[in-house]
């Protein structure tokens, strides 16, 4: 069975740092930056982590957390490490200093330093700044996950191209950025009597990665839309909201809102919030599946969630990023864990308030009730329509089919009797292969 891994982008725990420094000098043992050393090696990926000018992309086993991968980008390298001398030179001078004693390695640095203003001034300033891939992986989805990632996050940018500087010899690479769309641009010598081949990738329609341009308006267009939308609703149900909060204090004296730590875009986990539906510690009474005879819930939990009201505060969690109005549903982190590497696509975008799998399952709750093993229950009859919903999704994504699930998503909630039938024109599935 292929390995199942995830792409995380931050923020990273010391520990991954550590990791990508790691793969860094193991795999790269004969490079300038190896030979400084893996305590400056987590400075500089720490800070290129979290800098403006950097992208740190890491690919983990999602059974082990093993690092299999990762990638190391910037909009402007030479102003990256410019700024990296700046604001790390009180933790990075002692460190580097003691190891450029030695005459080859401080001329190589000289070297490393020179290349970037000494280089062709027509190149991208945007490159690739290490991209590492470990043995066992190579030839699996993990390389491409990563290149693409890292393609979007430029793109995001508005980088219309990027530089890829890679050894003559590494003949596997140069096969991965011709077939990945990249042009190679010509040679060059960072250090003496090492030859490299300089590779351009043109963030435009014509390249394999970049989103066409139908797809960027359509990303500006969503998240233009989700803010608007979540402000309009924030502000009209705020008197609702008001009511609800009072009516969830009186119940039981509890807290008003529940904050659930979700997976998010990348596999960024995020603090996803609901109106509290059920008793104080649930969480340690029952597992994350809840049913409508769920003994958990309270009074004004059942009211809630019969009529969605306890998602209403999601809209913040839309109005800050972290969720979308449309995408598919946020899962606890146990859940993601699971994931194929197929599955894995769902986290390329977004999650969302609402999809084509909250109206195919709306009545979820009435759909577990009666089972002893409810988290069993929804592994078995709702998991898998869920996910193949998802993906579908995430294949066949764009502003018309947002504003169908909108309108599907509000006639479903009025008890609109051919929600279903609607449905089934819009979605690439046979519903009835999906609910099962």
């Amino acid at each position: 069975m292929p390995e199942r891994f995830r792409i995380v982008s931050g923020p990273f725990t010391e520990k991954q740092i550590a990791a990508i420094a790691r793969l860094h000098a193991g795999e790269v043992p004969d490079g300038f930056l190896s030979s400084l050393g893996e305590p400056v090696l987590r400075l500089l990926y720490r800070h290129a982590a979290g800098s403006r000018l950097g992208v740190v992309l890491l690919a983990e086993s999602v059974e082990t957390g093993e690092p299999l991968g990762y990638i190391c980008g910037a909009t402007d390298t030479s102003a990256l490490f410019a700024e990296f001398v700046r604001r790390r030179w009180p933790l990075a001078v002692p460190t580097i200093v003691p190891r450029l004693m030695h005459p080859a390695r401080a001329f190589r640095m000289l070297e490393t330093l020179a290349y970037p203003g000494s280089s062709d001034a027509g190149l991208p300033r945007a490159e690739i700044m290490n991209f590492v891939v470990v043995p066992s992986m190579r030839g699996s989805a993990v390389a491409t996950r990563l290149f693409e990632h890292l393609m979007r996050s430029f793109t995001d940018r508005g980088v219309p191209a990027v530089k890829v500087v890679t050894g003559e010899q590494q003949r596997r690479a140069h096969g991965f950025y011709e077939k990945s769309g990249s042009v190679l641009h010509g040679r060059t010598a960072i250090h003496r009597g090492h030859q490299s081949r300089i590779y351009i990738h043109t963030l435009s329609p014509t390249s394999d990665y970049a989103p066409p341009v139908g797809k960027v308006r359509h990303d500006a267009v969503k998240r233009a839309m989700d803010i608007a939308v979540a402000s309009a609703v924030l502000t009209a149900t705020a008197p609702a909201g008001l009511v609800v909060a009072w009516r969830i204090k009186r119940e039981d004296g509890g807290p008003v809102f529940y904050r659930g730590t979700r997976v998010g875009r990348y596999g960024q986990p995020f603090g996803m919030l609901k109106f509290r539906s059920m008793v104080i510690d649930a969480a340690r009474l029952g597992g994350p599946s809840t049913a409508d005879d769920d003994p958990r819930l309270t009074r004004t939990g059942k009211f809630l969630r019969r009529w969605k009201l306890d998602e209403l505060p999601q809209m913040v969690n839309v109005l800050i990023g972290d969720m979308s109005l449309v995408g598919p549903r946020p899962q606890v982190p146990s859940d993601v864990q699971r994931y194929t590497t197929e599955e894995m696509r769902l986290l390329d975008v977004r999650p969302g308030v609402t999809d084509w799998a909250s109206i195919v399952f709306h009545d979820e709750g009435a759909i577990l009730a009666g089972h002893a093993d409810v988290d069993q229950a929804y592994d078995d009859l709702i998991r898998p329509g869920k996910i193949a919903l998802g993906l579908a999704y995430v294949a066949n994504r764009g502003l018309g089919t947002d504003l169908r699930i909108l309108a599907l998503t509000a006639l479903a909630l009025a008890g609109y009797r051919r929600t279903t039938e609607l449905l089934q024109r819009d979605v690439p599935l046979d519903l009835a292969h999906v609910r099962r």
